[in-house]
């Protein structure tokens, strides 16, 4: 039984370990680090085709790993939680980690299970694992690949990689050796987590592990993983746990972005598989954008961002308010955000292209009897408004739908309208109206992510790069100030009615002219992180 170097007890509960008789077993770690390096070949970017060369972070987490063992030989640990900011090598590790369970671990009939949050993504860690074994003669003649069913299988021990996903609906039956949960911040409950925490009762050395970068918000079984991950490290863990291995590379709140060895606790790897500079300048450009600054701050700082943000700097929106300039009969394309029966509507129309920038007009609506209540709730000037004729008072306590259709068919006579299009909640009916009996060109667009994001960058693209042309219209800054963008997993972004401040109707509509006047193929559905530069401005 060989002592534990000095170098490898971290925290307390290494020492905690040392008295219950664990030890250190170097040649285990470097057996792992060897095949790794020896027959795993990385299979995309400029590395591809390469034999993968472990950086010094990685080979430290998995002879730490891999090496502690317990009295009986087996290996300590049986949770891992390994949390490291994007870019940094995570898939090609989990590649490499699935086939070193099933050779090197010891187990017999070992079941893998690789978890995802969806069959999207399980699917492309199983095609991640697929392509190692591809590239490698010595893997490639062991392993059996059963596509159809997402699976690996190694006759040889009888063993078997599974790629799940937790929406397929039963797990019924599993008996994992090794569980390893991809992103585990996107995991939406507890309910595969759950499922897979003892599914492994029956082994002799089980092993449960995550690599993930942060989550949206501190909550959630990944903020949970890593909370007993720094109360172990800390030496702030009461249970006095020696099973579970934790590795956090993050940076705090409290620290400077904007210096390098900021970077550095987040992304062991910078400088190898990440550009300073190109970090840099990412950094840089996601600073324009609130909602992009907190979305980089998770996903390459792993940072939380506390509270919500900001669509957009207004100061960078009051920079596009030179006048708009409408030529009768110009093509114009129009976005329809109709509210409630008794709230603000709107409309905004454009004319121009991406290249040139687009001038911007816009029309608003509120019913006359509730807009002294309506001042005091939204607490603006709504009456002043209404008497520079930016803002049009129906007759009664609730909107006239009837003044609205009039209102945009002569807007559509005076110009040559391309398109509408319309927020399906509350408008079918004003919408049938308007394409049915007046033969205006008419469309709806779903509000989901993936009709509204590429619209929002766009608009983002050209507030940012000054290529809008609004004239100042004082609600449709309103609109703007007050909205909020939400973020879904990929990155996509769109506005938020229950995360902004106030009413954001002009700057939905907005979105819709966007998108009515563009083609909307602003990423092919890709994050804006998966390329290397945040926005093209």
């Amino acid at each position: 039984m060989n002592p534990v170097p000095d170098h490898w007890i971290r925290n307390p509960s290494d020492h905690l370990a040392i008295e219950q008789g664990c030890w250190f077993d170097e040649e285990a770690g470097e057996l792992v680090i060897q095949f790794i390096e020896t027959f795993c070949v990385q299979s995309k970017g400029k590395w591809g085709k390469k034999p993968l060369t472990l950086l010094d972070w990685q080979k430290d987490f998995l002879m730490r790993l891999f090496g502690w063992k317990r009295a009986d030989g087996t290996r300590r640990f049986r949770r891992f939680y390994l949390e490291v900011a994007k870019k940094n090598g995570k898939s090609t590790l989990i590649s490499a980690l699935l086939l070193v369970f099933v050779l090197l671990d010891g187990e017999a009939s070992p079941e893998v299970y690789c978890n995802a949050v969806d069959r999207q993504q399980a699917s492309i860690l199983f095609n991640e694992a697929v392509e190692m074994i591809k590239a490698s003669p010595a893997l490639s003649s062991r392993f059996k690949i059963v596509e159809s069913k997402k699976r690996i299988v190694h006759p040889e021990s009888n063993g078997v990689i599974v790629a799940n996903s937790a929406d397929v609906a039963s797990k019924d039956g599993v008996n994992a050796s090794h569980v390893l949960f991809d992103e585990l911040h996107r995991q939406k409950d507890r309910g595969l987590w759950e499922v897979m925490e003892y599914a492994g009762a029956s082994r002799e050395q089980p092993l449960m592990g995550s690599i993930t970068t942060a989550g949206e918000a501190c909550e959630g079984v990944w903020f949970e993983q890593r909370e007993i991950s720094e109360r172990i490290n800390n030496g702030a863990d009461e249970t006095k746990n020696i099973d579970h291995l934790g590795v956090v590379y993050r940076a705090l709140e409290s620290d400077d972005i904007d210096d390098p060895e900021t970077w550095r606790k987040a992304n062991p790897s910078l400088g190898v598989t990440i550009n300073e500079e190109v970090f840099a300048r990412e950094l840089a450009e996601a600073k324009e954008v609130p909602a992009k600054l907190a979305n980089f701050k998770r996903l390459r700082l792993n940072i939380v961002a506390q509270g919500d943000t900001a669509f957009v700097h207004i100061e960078r929106w009051d920079a596009c308010a030179a006048p708009p300039v409408f030529a009768k009969d110009d093509p114009i394309w129009a976005g329809l955000d109709l509210s409630s029966i008794n709230d603000l509507s709107a409309l905004v129309w454009i004319a121009g292209d991406e290249n040139e920038g687009f001038d911007v007009d816009a029309r608003f609506w509120l019913p006359e009897d509730e807009i002294v209540l309506l001042e005091q709730k939204h607490k603006v000037p709504y009456r002043e408004w209404a008497n520079m004729g930016l803002l049009t008072l129906t007759p009664g306590n609730v909107i006239d739908y009837a003044w609205i259709r009039a209102e945009i068919n002569v807007i559509a006579a005076e110009n040559d309208l391309q398109k509408l299009l319309v927020d399906p909640y509350n408008a079918t009916k004003l919408a049938g109206e308007l394409k049915e009996q007046d033969g205006l060109p008419v469309e709806y667009l779903r509000q989901g992510f993936l009709s509204l994001s590429a619209p929002t960058k766009s608009l983002l693209r050209l507030i940012l790069s000054g290529r809008l042309r609004h004239g100042g219209n004082p609600i449709l800054r309103w609109c703007v100030g007050n909205a909020v963008a939400e973020q879904d997993a990929t990155g996509g972004i769109k506005l938020s009615k229950k995360k902004s401040r106030s009413k954001i109707d002009g700057a939905a509509a907005l979105v819709n002219a966007i998108a009515a006047a563009t083609t909307g193929d602003d990423d092919n559905g890709q994050s804006v992180y998966s390329t290397e530069r945040l926005l093209l401005l």
